[in-house]
């Protein structure tokens, strides 16, 4: 179980927006159960397969992600690499 924080909008329309991404990313290879401000999500890919929850924290504006499951190929660092740079694409 790996754990990662990331900065995450605290004005709610643009966290909305945000989410609304990441879950229409998220359909494609998986689902989701939550809100903007928690929930859990689970998926697969071609090298395996990946579960989780996640919770904002508004002070200090972070999302924590906990993964329970993910692809033994894929190092954490990567994940929180690809979460970031997707953070950041407006």
């Amino acid at each position: 179980m790996a754990m990662i924080r990331i900065p995450f909008p605290t004005d709610p329309e643009r966290r909305r927006d945000l989410f609304a991404r990441a879950a229409a990313a998220l359909e494609r290879h998986g689902s989701y159960q939550g809100t903007t401000d928690e929930g859990t999500f689970q998926g697969k890919t071609p090298i395996g397969e990946f579960a989780g929850s996640y919770r904002f924290l508004p002070d200090p504006g972070e999302l924590e992600i906990v993964l329970s499951r993910k692809p033994w190929l894929v190092p954490v660092s990567l994940v929180e690499h690809e979460l970031r740079k997707f953070i950041t694409k407006v």
